[in-house]
């Protein structure tokens, strides 16, 4: 701030509000999160507005699974508060993934499709779940990551144990 440098100021935000995420402190995280979007979009940043996006939507989940954890543990039966939380989170990847569409920044799509994917499977929104699971999968496949491929197959196989498909789940897990 004392030398003017906005986009030294949104990526320094940034950093605290992820730095927040992890001690936990989500609402404070998601203040400093905005402040990055905000600045972004401000100096017309795109690639800044894309991380501030995704980077909201992590604290929002990673917010609904803390706070999930004294809950029921089968996805889909949540409190009503836990529901919302995961629902911005989902808003916000949503919009990180038209951004990064627009860039073409593929890498970034994937992770957007994964995150996508996770938060649907703990809403209990099984099939939508598995569309961004197999959008993930493909991205993976593309860029040869054998780590990001190995999560698509065990989120698509979890989430076909819901649906009761337990054959399709194998196949995803072999």
């Amino acid at each position: 701030r004392t030398i003017g440098d906005r986009i030294g100021e949104a990526k320094a935000s940034g950093n605290l509000g992820n730095t927040l995420k992890i001690l936990g402190q989500f609402d404070e995280a998601v203040v400093c999160c905005q402040r990055h979007l905000d600045i972004s979009q401000e100096q017309g940043d795109k690639v800044g507005e894309a991380r501030a996006l995704y980077n909201i939507g992590n604290v929002y989940h990673a917010k609904g699974k803390h706070l999930s954890w004294n809950t029921a543990q089968d996805p889909g039966y949540l409190p009503q508060e836990v529901k919302d939380t995961l629902q911005k989170a989902s808003e916000y990847y949503e919009r990180n993934l038209s951004l990064v569409k627009e860039l073409g920044d593929r890498a970034a799509q994937g992770r957007a499709y994964g995150n996508l994917g996770n938060t649907q499977y703990l809403l209990g929104n099984f099939s939508e779940a598995i569309a961004f699971h197999k959008e993930r999968l493909a991205i993976a496949k593309e860029f040869g990551d054998k780590a990001a491929e190995r999560r698509a197959y065990s989120n698509l196989g979890n989430a076909h144990i819901f649906l009761g498909r337990f054959d399709i789940s194998a196949e995803y897990y072999k």
